[in-house]
């Protein structure tokens, strides 16, 4: 099992990865050609972030740990959109990028949910 503390630290880092990937400039990231390829990117970046809270909440026995991921995740999404909007001029706010976010957030949590109940249901 991974120290509660070393989990919340890696967890802290990747939000704070995050932050600083989303306020600088990405021209000189690699591209992969792929259609849509920055959406699937926020999907997935989103989708681990949550799934990382969620596992650093559960190591400290926080009562309701998918509820408070999803909607912390979500809630930062949106505050990096906002961000990129206000304090930087080499990124823009998009409501796709945030919905794209959200999405991933969203998969994450039902598959959470899910795995829940059906471990509960095996018992």
């Amino acid at each position: 099992m991974v120290n509660r503390r070393l989990l919340l630290f890696g967890t802290i880092a990747y939000t704070l990865a995050i932050l600083v990937m989303s306020l600088v400039s990405n021209q000189s990231l690699p591209s992969f050609g792929a259609n849509y390829e920055d959406k699937i990117f926020h999907l997935l970046a989103y989708g681990l972030l949550n799934l990382l809270w969620y596992k650093a909440l559960v190591g400290f026995e926080i009562k309701r740990p998918i509820g408070i991921a999803f909607f912390a995740s979500i809630v930062y999404g949106i505050i990096i959109e906002v961000l990129q909007g206000q304090y930087t001029i080499v990124r823009e706010p998009s409501i796709m990028d945030g919905i794209a976010n959200s999405i991933g957030v969203a998969i994450v949590s039902l598959f959470l949910t899910v795995k829940k109940k059906t471990i509960v249901k095996k018992i």
